[in-house]
Parts: C-alpha cells; sequence; structure tokens
C-alpha cells in the first residue's frame, strides 16, 4: 500500500551515482552558472535518495479505507560510499486500503555530511550542510504504479568540486512524476549559488 510509495522513490533513487571524498588543498571559489546548474541536480538527487529511505510509518488500529495517520520520523540515510544524510520529518500520510491510493505530506530537514553525488554531467559534488535543508514535500500514488510529487527546498550547503569549495544558499521548487518504476522525471525551478535556474532532471 503506502510503502510502494516509499519502494518507487528509493528505486528512481538507485540511479544516483555516489563516489567517496578524499579532497586536499582546496581552493574557495564560486560556481558559474553551468555548474550551479549541475550542484541544483545533485542536491535533487540527495533529496529524493533521502526521502526514499524514509520508512513508511504504519497506521494504528484495524486497516479500514479511507484512513489518515501521522507520525515523526528521524534517521541519518547512508550515501553508499561515504557519507550521510540527517533527516528529521513530521508525516502526514492519507489513503485507501481498497485502492491502495495514498498521499503522503513532509514537513522535512535534511543536513549533509560529507554525502557525496555525482550530477547527470558527470560532476561529483561533496556536500555539507550549511545549515542545511527545510523541504515541503507532497506525494501521491494511485496505488497502481503512477507516482507524483512536487514542493519546495530552501536552505544551503557547502560544497566541494574539483578541488575548490564553497557555500551556495538554495531555493528550488520541483515537480517529478513516475510510472510503474521506470524513470524519474523530474522539473526544477529556482534559485542556485545566485543563478537563476530551470532545468529537467531524469534519474534512472
Amino acid at each position: 500500500m503506502n510503502r510502494n510509495i516509499f519502494r518507487s522513490l528509493t528505486v528512481l533513487a538507485a540511479g544516483v551515482a555516489f563516489a567517496a571524498c578524499g579532497e586536499t588543498d582546496l581552493i574557495p571559489s564560486e560556481l558559474n552558472e553551468a555548474e550551479a546548474s549541475d550542484l541544483a541536480g545533485a542536491v535533487m538527487l540527495a533529496t529524493f535518495s533521502a526521502t526514499g529511505e524514509q520508512p513508511a510509518p504504519a497506521p494504528g488500529g484495524p486497516a479500514a479505507a479511507p484512513y489518515t495517520y501521522d507520525a515523526s520520523v528521524e534517521s541519518d540515510v547512508q550515501c553508499p560510499m561515504g557519507g550521510l544524510v540527517a533527516v528529521t520529518a513530521d508525516v502526514l500520510v492519507e489513503g485507501d486500503t481498497e485502492s491502495d491510493a495514498v498521499e503522503v505530506d513532509y514537513s522535512m530537514t535534511q543536513v549533509h555530511d560529507a554525502c557525496v553525488v555525482v550530477s547527470e554531467n558527470d560532476r561529483r559534488f561533496t556536500l555539507w550542510g550549511n545549515p542545511g535543508l527545510e523541504l515541503d514535500v507532497h506525494v501521491w500514488s494511485d496505488g497502481a504504479g503512477v507516482v507524483e510529487w512536487g514542493g519546495s527546498v530552501v536552505g544551503a550547503v557547502d560544497w566541494v568540486t574539483d578541488g575548490r569549495d564553497g557555500t551556495c544558499e538554495v531555493a528550488l521548487e520541483f515537480g517529478a512524476r513516475v510510472e510503474a518504476q521506470e524513470s524519474l522525471d523530474a522539473e526544477l525551478a529556482g534559485m542556485v549559488c545566485g543563478f537563476q535556474v530551470s532545468r529537467n532532471l531524469t534519474v534512472g
């Protein structure tokens, strides 16, 4: 039922490439516009991955259609090859046991700790929360393989790439869709590192 959403998110995020960090002699710098767009994609890839790893809280009481319940979750999501994302979230779930349709609303904080993400253009970023990202995310599933979600990401991250490092503010809105656990198609728009960003993102 509602576990399908979280399984779908995890499968979608499986296309995210991770690598171990080990940079030295970092040079403080700023990203150019293309690199800022890559960082926006990397932040969203990490966001989908960390969100997808959250356990689906189970409703209390006897199963019945429809149902509503809420819960708080807190976890450290491991990046596959080093680093993690610390996640805290309040979750509201509304669903129907007959159709398996479900909607999930998150109010979430994600704080990266040396989490390494490779963008679609093969640029590797190591991310730290500075202070972190605040997310409002709405996820909807029809219970038959279609999952849609949208929301906003606001905050700031420290980044390292190609021997350079810096800090960027992030303010993005996004929408995404997947059918039958195939590729994720997302649209991002907003500001990253002082640049206006508007781009598509495909995972899987």
